[in-house]
């Protein structure tokens, strides 16, 4: 691009964010040809105001699932384990981690990618995903991505839109003061008494019609997306957070740890105290199959994989 038209495009997106102000700051990153129309239970996609998809919302899928769920994120520990001897349990592929499906020859039953940057810097995670077959819950910002560079993805079928409880597109953005009004007195909504100024990211949602709290990573987005299917019993595997000392189980050994730790407190932190709250209250089982996780055990029990497994295969012997 001519340095005439990079001058043009950052232009017009200074314009943009103006029209849109402070309040949709969260749809900043969205592509100005891109909107979307919300319905109760679809959405809309428009291109140019042209129509190209209806996507049902994430909520649409509430309580349809039961059992055990194996949630699959891509920290480095993900190498060690053999995905096979999961593959009769639904699972849920967080990011890039269903590179590690493909290389096994198997389907996650949903993948869930919400970070703009797996988006637009590992595209083929995205075409892989869809093209899985598996119920796919995007960010809009994602939606807005893939309209632009593969619109027929998006009438696949398989597409929900999953969104934050209070980053919804087209939706302003609440204050802090009336995320307090709202989410404090709503049985569906939990928050942390001791990180109120930070109800915007921190908090836990038992209801994914009203969004769930993104605590900075994309496996609360996951957790929470379990429980909203309706999963009794929750594994995560892969879920290092830095605590290996590498980024990905598909990086190179020297990469350094990713980013998102410097928000583990207290997002990470706040929000995973939250889901174990609700797990001991909901009698949902929740663990972390990564040992060396930098999150401890005493937020989310920690077990290996063989012990989940086990775990299973006794709960199931004792319905027989």
């Amino acid at each position: 691009m001519s340095l005439i038209g990079k001058l043009s495009k950052k232009w017009c997106a200074g314009l943009r964010r103006m029209r849109l102000g402070s309040q949709f700051k969260h749809q900043y990153n969205c592509h100005p040809d891109f909107d979307l129309i919300r319905g109760e239970t679809h959405c809309t996609v428009l291109w140019q105001q042209q129509v190209l998809a209806s996507i049902p919302f994430a909520h649409t899928l509430s309580k349809t699932m039961d059992g055990p769920c194996w949630i699959v994120a891509s920290g480095p520990s993900l190498a060690e384990a053999d995905l096979h001897k999961i593959a009769t349990f639904p699972t849920i592929s967080l990011n890039c981690a269903i590179k590690k499906f493909v290389d096994h020859g198997l389907t996650p039953t949903h993948t869930i990618i919400v970070d703009h940057r797996v988006f637009e810097q590992q595209w083929e995670c995205v075409t892989a995903a869809i093209q899985s077959g598996a119920n796919c819950f995007f960010s809009f910002e994602g939606l807005s991505i893939i309209a632009e560079r593969a619109p027929t993805l998006l009438q696949q079928g398989n597409i929900y839109l999953i969104e934050s409880a209070t980053r919804k597109y087209g939706v302003a953005r609440w204050s802090i003061k009336q995320c307090l009004q709202q989410f404090q007195q709503d049985p569906e909504i939990t928050l942390a008494a001791d990180l109120l100024p930070y109800c915007r990211a921190i908090g836990f949602s038992h209801n994914l019609q009203k969004g769930v709290f993104a605590g900075k990573t994309v496996a609360t987005w996951a957790v929470q997306l379990a429980f909203g299917l309706g999963y009794r019993a929750i594994y995560i595997v892969g879920m290092d957070l830095g605590g290996t000392g590498k980024a990905h189980f598909y990086a190179d050994k020297n990469n350094p740890a990713p980013d998102f730790l410097r928000y583990y407190e207290p997002h990470i932190r706040g929000c995973f105290e939250l889901a174990r709250e609700a797990s001991d209250k909901k009698g949902v089982k929740l663990y972390n199959l990564s040992l060396k996780s930098a999150l401890p055990a005493q937020i989310i029990p920690k077990i290996t994989f063989a012990e989940a497994l086990q775990q299973i295969e006794d709960q199931t012997s004792s319905l027989k």
